[in-house]
């Protein structure tokens, strides 16, 4: 008699661990969820939880501390459907699974993030993404970093992500922007000039400290950057008809800053313009090693650029 009753409540504990097997693994709906960067465990748990996908916080902070995993949980978007224990989440929270990892380079446009956030199956229209940034005016403020995303992840929470880093690297270091006569938003601009024109920190400097010394003297800045921009025309050489066209980027036939940037500059750039190297050159540029030759004068411009050829 109980031998029977001890079979009956192996019988259940086997039938209950399979059905909690089955309802943890079994295909769900999921969410996508954002977990913030340097949170304790207890602070994922109550987001779990908001989006109700844990039963309730201690279980998942009990299975959490039994798998040691208190200071294994990732940051990242996700995409996590409901589970009692965590455990599946906790898994995931771990080792990343499914999420896509993206490096956006210094200096990428809008239109080269949407073009690799494409081929790296994040999102799959490029053109809803650029829409999306021009409308919310975010060009230039997509701070360059490593990201994981998830597969078709929305575009809204993709922007965030990216703004939130901008947020966290950037945003303290504008409020010197009046150091160097500039707004917040005209040092992002500079910057992103600055980050298509130079690629060493030092040169950056001196390249930043030539375009301020022409605005404020009133020059026009003549970047052939901003006129690539315009024409979408990185690699081939540009031409005397070239820096001619009609753009409110072309920075050779309109004094000032364009009116947007005109890509999504790196720390280094933003620190350039606001810690611009002394100097009292006027004109630069490139030769063939891609080193910059800078002068006061435009005479001494023209004489260096006749060594080069």
């Amino acid at each position: 008699m109980l031998r029977r009753k001890l079979v009956k409540i192996l019988i259940i504990i086997i039938c209950c661990i399979g059905l909690l097997i089955l309802v943890e693994f079994f295909p769900k709906k999921t969410k996508l969820v954002n977990i913030p960067p340097n949170i304790p465990s207890e602070k994922i748990a109550s987001i779990l939880k908001e989006h109700r996908l844990i039963l309730h916080p201690q279980i998942f902070l009990t299975f959490t501390y039994l798998t040691s995993s208190d200071t294994k949980l990732r940051s990242g978007s996700y995409r996590l459907s409901f589970s009692i224990t965590g455990l599946p989440i906790i898994y995931k929270l771990r080792k990343r699974v499914g999420a896509i990892k993206i490096t956006i380079p210094e200096g990428f446009t809008t239109e080269q993030i949407a073009n690799r956030l494409t081929a790296n199956g994040v999102i799959s229209d490029p053109i809803k993404f650029i829409t999306y940034v021009k409308s919310k005016n975010l060009d230039g403020y997509l701070f360059p970093e490593t990201y994981y995303f998830v597969p078709q992840q929305e575009i809204e929470q993709i922007c965030n992500q990216m703004l939130k880093e901008f947020k966290k690297k950037v945003e303290p270091l504008l409020s010197r922007a009046t150091e160097v006569k500039l707004t917040p938003a005209e040092v992002v601009i500079l910057a992103s000039i600055v980050e298509k024109e130079a690629k060493s920190v030092q040169e950056k400097k001196l390249v930043a400290g030539v375009f301020l010394n022409r605005l404020r003297k009133g020059w026009p800045l003549e970047s052939c950057a901003t006129v690539r921009y315009a024409l979408k025309k990185y690699k081939e050489p540009l031409t005397y008809k070239d820096v001619q066209v009609d753009s409110v980027y072309n920075t050779y036939k309109y004094y000032g800053l364009p009116p947007t940037p005109i890509c999504n500059p790196g720390i280094d750039s933003i620190k350039a313009v606001l810690e611009p190297e002394k100097t009292d050159a006027m004109f630069f540029f490139t030769d063939n090693n891609s080193t910059h030759k800078f002068s006061k004068f435009y005479k001494e411009h023209l004489k260096l650029q006749k060594k080069i050829k």
